[in-house]
Parts: C-alpha cells; structure tokens; sequence
C-alpha cells in the first residue's frame, strides 16, 4: 500500500531533521559533510533539471559538476581546505574551459552559449552559497557556531510558514501570478513580519546584536527568502518539472527545501561581515 504524500513529508522529517541537526552540531568534517552533501545534491539537481531543456548534453554535467562544485566552496577561506584556497582560482578556470568545451561539443551554436551561461551561474551559485554556509558555521562543536547559519535557514522557514497560513487564510491579491499564482501579497507582508519577530528574538539572543539591527536582519532574510523562493519556481516552470528531483520522500528535493535559505546565507555572512560579526 502506498503512502500519502503528507504522511511520507511528516515521517521523512521526523527521520531526517534530527539526525542533520546533530551531523551539524557535531562540527568539523561531520559538519563540513552534511553542507557538502547539501551542495553536491543541489548541483546535481540543477544540472538535471537543465538537461529537461538541453537532453543533448546527457548526464555527464551531473556527474563531475557536483564534485566541482564541492571542491571550489571546499578551497573558500573558510572550507576544509582553506589552506589551499590559492588554487581556488585555478579550479573555476579549468571549470568554465570544461563547459566551455563540452557545451561546444554537444550542443548547436544555438543552444551552446545559453547552456554556458545556465551552468557557470548555477554553479556560481551553489558553490557561492556553499562558501557561506562553511562561513557562518565555522568554530568547534556546539551551537554556538551554528547560530549564523541557523538564523539563515530558520528565518526562511519562518517566513515560509507564515506566508503560507496568512495566504491560504485571508490572501486574496497575487504576489507575482505569472510566476507562482498560489502566491499572494497578504502572504508575502507575514513572509517578511515573521522574520523580523524572528531575526529580534535570534539575533538578540544568540549573535549579541542589537534589537533594531536584528530585527532588520530578520526581515532582509524574509524577503531574501521570498526572491529565492520565486527563483526556482520560475526555474522549474522554465523547464517543465515540478519538483526538483525525488531525492527527499514527500518533499521532492534539495532545491525544493533550501532555495529560500540559498539566497539568505550569502546574504547574512556579507551583513556579518559588515557589521564586523563574522
């Protein structure tokens, strides 16, 4: 007998989330493996999704690129192999020759430089989230070091919770309905309230910042999260698909679940940055 969507989602979540929580918490290549996984998994999802558009290009991208992508967030200042971030260089050159080259090879001179352009900005992407997620997770074992990059993720979720109850509740004015129809602008306003709630009580908490700044962190990383929300949709509108792959049973995959935190991360570390924070 088959089970429901919505009870897969629930038991998934019940199996899963505690055990990521603790690979998190228990830092350093525990740590450094879970956000790596986090990164291949995403990478591939996105070259498969592009080959819905491009099949001629068949499934090599999704082989080597995840693992390119894990090497150039590895070789960031704060990877496992910061120490040899001087050839982080090197490695996005040898990269983009490779599409470059294969995109020449297996595709038409009209197809070639959208498929380019396509893979170099999705892998700008996911390897430049990547680096931030090892930047505002970095420190020992514990929840200290994980507060950054917790405020990221949770905000979003948040954010996502409370658009989604307000809109189904009372939203009745669409947010972009060309885009995402079932989202709506009453939506939206609680996807960015929530966080600010959020962001205050965190931020205040947990980083040492002060109310005001944590409460407009919170409520940039609730808009951040809406824009990253609506840019994969319109990705897998694009191409055709509904989910981004099945590799979490009930919740379809990796981009399904992080899009919102993907832009949030970046996001937040230059925020930190800024502020002298991290």
């Amino acid at each position: 007998m088959a089970i429901p969507n919505g009870l897969q989602r629930i038991l998934f979540a019940l199996l899963a989330a505690p055990a990521f929580v603790a690979l998190l918490w228990a830092g350093g290549y525990w740590r450094f493996g879970i956000l790596t996984f986090l990164l291949g998994a995403s990478m591939w999802e996105y070259a498969r999704i592009l080959r819905r558009k491009f099949p001629e290009v068949g499934i090599l991208p999704e082989t080597w690129l995840p693992t390119i992508a894990c090497v150039i967030a590895w070789l960031s200042p704060w990877g496992p192999l910061a120490a040899y971030g001087r050839f982080r260089d090197l490695a996005w050159i040898l990269a983009l020759l490779w599409i470059f080259v294969y995109a020449f090879r297996r595709l038409s001179r009209e197809q070639a430089f959208l498929w380019i352009a396509l893979m170099a900005a999705g892998l700008a992407y996911v390897a430049g989230w990547g680096a931030s997620f090892f930047a505002l997770s970095t420190g020992p074992r514990g929840w200290q070091a994980l507060a950054p990059a917790l405020m990221a993720f949770v905000a979003c979720w948040v954010g996502d919770t409370a658009a989604y109850l307000v809109g189904k509740a009372i939203g009745k004015h669409k947010l972009c309905p060309e885009l995402s129809p079932a989202k709506t602008i009453e939506g939206a306003v609680a996807g960015i309230l929530a966080p600010v709630v959020f962001g205050w009580w965190w931020g205040t908490s947990f980083l040492h910042l002060p109310p005001v700044t944590a409460a407009m962190l919170g409520g940039i990383l609730g808009f951040a999260g809406i824009v990253g929300d609506l840019l994969e949709s319109v990705f897998k509108r694009w191409a055709g698909v509904k989910d981004s792959s099945n590799l979490l049973p009930g919740h379809g995959g990796m981009l399904d679940r992080m899009d919102s935190g993907y832009v949030a991360a970046p996001l937040l570390q230059f925020a930190l940055a800024a502020l002298a924070l991290r």
